[in-house]
């Protein structure tokens, strides 16, 4: 399994960013030469850092396109931000474990009248995710883990496979934000799509703002009940949308929820700014 894994990961950031680039990657990769290298992702120019986890996520995102969300599906919610817009609302993505911005630069690509909200708590991840995402002005870096309140989490120390797997807990300097604080500050700012890949963090950041999963059309999400096994991390998403005709996929590591109405065509209900900010402290 350990060498499919791998190999997968070749492919796929061979696909993403072309098999010479992909070489150069693994070859730095193997020789411990961390410093960054500019590449092209199809129209997207991006840096790798060749000894972090940087490569793998690449292969992901831009390689098996993980976020992608088929044909159906993304004409339902580029559909729904044409309403957002027509009702006076800014369509949002919130991009919780943004990364090196890969994912950010995606979500843009495929939502231009978005707003994407790019949320990474690790400090020098977050300065590569604003290095890679300076030219896009539809993406906005926030520096912060996505928390239960905004008092501060401490940081896990970096784990052998890179600083995508850094984990958060409760006390500590690192700066933190709640998803609906963060959802106030834009004016009529109307969630299109919740991202989270927060590692193992889902729990506490549902429960405190449940009202936002109530409302989102799309919530992507990477589940990491592995890593607290018993820790039933997606109850709170489970009870937040009890009662919504919700489609499921999975696709590559990510579950995908989504309302039903937006692949038909009556709209979802309309989210209004106020209803996921009020429980904002």
């Amino acid at each position: 399994m350990e060498y499919t894994t791998k190999f997968r990961h070749i492919l796929g950031l061979s696909k993403a960013i072309g098999p010479f680039a992909a070489l150069e990657i693994w070859s730095r990769r193997a020789l411990g030469r961390a410093g960054p290298v500019d590449v092209r992702a199809g129209a997207q120019a991006i840096r790798i850092r060749p000894t972090d986890s940087d490569p793998f996520v690449a292969s992901q995102i831009f390689g098996w396109k993980d976020y992608q969300l088929g044909d159906a599906l993304l004409g339902g919610l580029r559909a729904q931000v044409r309403r957002q817009l027509a009702a006076g609302l800014q369509p949002l993505v919130v991009d919780a474990g943004a990364n090196v911005g890969y994912s950010a630069l995606y979500f843009a690509t495929m939502f231009p009248d978005a707003l994407v909200i790019a949320v990474e708590p690790d400090a020098a991840t977050f300065a590569e995710l604003c290095l890679n995402c300076a030219g896009e002005a539809r993406i906005r870096p926030v520096h912060a883990a996505l928390w239960s309140h905004e008092r501060g989490v401490h940081l896990g120390d970096t784990p052998a496979e890179g600083s995508w797997a850094r984990k958060v807990v409760d006390g500590g300097g690192v700066p933190s934000r709640r998803l609906s604080s963060l959802i106030a500050e834009i004016p009529r700012g109307a969630p299109l799509i919740v991202k989270l890949d927060i590692e193992g963090a889902e729990r506490q950041v549902m429960e405190a703002d449940s009202d936002v999963f109530s409302a989102a059309p799309c919530i992507i999400i990477e589940p990491h009940d592995y890593m607290i096994p018993g820790g039933a991390c997606l109850v709170p998403l489970f009870a937040a949308v009890a009662g919504r005709e919700m489609d499921t996929l999975i696709v590559g590591e990510n579950l995908i929820l989504y309302e039903a109405s937006l692949l038909r065509s009556e709209p979802p209900a309309a989210v209004i700014p106020h209803q996921v900010a009020s429980s904002a402290t």
